[in-house]
């Protein structure tokens, strides 16, 4: 990916991580993951994240970080964030807009592609 800012911004952070319990694993994770993001002592693995897929999310321009950050291998991995490329007053910069779990066991939890989509098209996709 090339070298652009990244953003954590409201209300999509305090939607996405603070409406977990502060004890909760998940936000604890999305924390350290942010101040290793911010702090620059990590590399990031980006990936880009499928533009249209069969359960309906349309991600366009997205890109996707596995957390914890330093995992290796997708299942050491069950969180993730979700970034979309935009362009600002000073150039671009990677924006999360959803962080959640990955592959939800719960059918009724909905997955961090699922929020994605939501937060670009104002609904949840239609699988």
């Amino acid at each position: 990916m090339p070298a652009v800012a990244i953003e954590f911004r409201e209300p999509a952070w305090q939607e996405e991580v603070e409406r977990l319990d502060p004890r909760s694993a998940a936000r604890v994770q999305a924390e350290r993951a942010r101040r290793e993001i911010e702090g620059g002592r990590v590399s990031l693995r980006w990936q880009r994240c499928d533009p249209v897929k069969d359960d309906g999310t349309v991600l366009p321009g997205c890109s996707k970080l596995r957390i914890p950050l330093k995992a290796v291998g997708a299942s050491a991995a069950p969180l993730g964030m979700v970034f979309r490329l935009t362009r600002t007053t000073d150039g671009l910069a990677w924006v999360m807009i959803a962080f959640g779990e990955r592959h939800p066991d719960n059918p009724r939890t909905r997955s961090v592609y699922e929020r994605a989509h939501k937060r670009l098209h104002g609904r949840y996709p239609r699988s």
